[in-house]
């Protein structure tokens, strides 16, 4: 059974430092980015997924009719403040923005931000890689885990339930949305910064020693409905041209739309700022226009909402 916990309803200032979730260590602040103040509802929402708990965190716009949901998911590292900037980021665009754990207590929260002593580096590595392969090498549990979020954030009473949600996510989180779709959950379009374009293929793990166990697939279904926006760097060492082949070569046969972006000279990680350590790479131009494709295909999809502008985006490249 899943349920709701609202610990924090509404904030009407984002200057200063807020408790994301009482008990839990998360905080996080916006007030690096420059944003003006603004009234925004805040939620933590508690997912329990067959015996285990995650906590997600979504942001919608004060006081507004109901928006459509957007989920938000986290790079290898799992959920952090950064990923609730991005939910935040598109609260204030127009949407209501869902961050959500696909980690649990894999990775426990205080423990999700790169270490800033070098000792702890390779066990920090090791244990977000860990959880990363629990993850993506089993399809059926990644997919139903999806599902059960995408779920959740459609009983919030901020969002418009006559609408299929969007989702985005960065490396981990853009083969999460990719998954939602082979998967068949019902999203009206998903957006992957700078992720594998096929699950459980990731090298990475296997430098921090970590064991990746024969992949456990599940034949796919996938949902003709969702429009897909990859946006790829052109200079991104996990993705080889033979992956793109491969990705175009299934999404055409089972129907998909799909676009695919290529940034000039953009390595893995280009849209996440170097404030997150090691994997933030950010190209600022890459990071600016994928942000612009983004809210392009939102503006399709959703054409009843108005975006309002807001620069920079929670990576800190501004917006025109």
């Amino acid at each position: 059974m899943r349920h709701l916990l609202q610990r924090r309803v509404r904030s009407s200032t984002n200057s200063t430092l807020i408790a994301l979730d009482e008990g839990s260590g998360m905080e996080y602040s916006s007030a690096e980015l420059g944003w003006p103040d603004a009234a925004l509802e805040r939620r933590s929402l508690e997912l329990s997924f067959r015996g285990e708990t995650f906590v997600g965190h979504l942001v919608a716009p004060g006081g507004a009719e109901p928006r459509p949901l957007v989920l938000v998911i986290h790079n290898y590292q799992g959920l952090k403040g950064f990923d609730v900037q991005v939910a935040e980021y598109l609260a204030r665009v127009g949407y209501v923005g869902l961050a959500i754990d696909l980690y649990g207590n894999d990775v426990p929260v205080h423990q999700r931000d790169f270490p800033d002593d070098m000792s702890q580096v390779e066990a920090y590595q090791r244990r977000c890689f860990e959880a990363m392969v629990r993850l993506d090498h089993d399809y059926e549990r990644f997919r139903a885990l999806l599902g059960a979020w995408r779920d959740l954030g459609m009983t919030d009473p901020s969002v418009d339930h006559q609408v299929s949600p969007g989702a985005m996510g960065y490396c981990l989180g853009g083969v999460a949305v990719l998954e939602a779709v082979r998967g068949g959950l019902d999203f009206s379009a998903v957006v992957s910064f700078h992720g594998l374009l096929q699950t459980g293929e990731d090298p990475s793990p296997s430098r921090f020693g970590v064991e990746r166990a024969p992949l456990r697939t599940c034949p796919n279904v996938h949902n003709t409905k969702t429009v897909i926006r990859i946006e790829n760097g052109a200079h991104d060492h996990l993705v080889p041209d033979s992956s793109k082949q491969r990705f175009y070569e299934e999404m055409d046969t089972a129907g998909v739309d799909w676009t695919f972006h290529e940034h000039a000279k953009a390595p893995h990680g280009f849209a996440l700022p170097s404030r997150l350590g090691p994997p933030g790479h950010l190209h600022e131009a890459a990071d600016r226009r994928s942000t612009q494709n983004m809210l392009s295909l939102f503006r399709e999809v959703f054409p009843n909402v108005e975006q309002q502008h807001v620069s920079p985006n929670a990576g800190g490249s501004a917006i025109p």
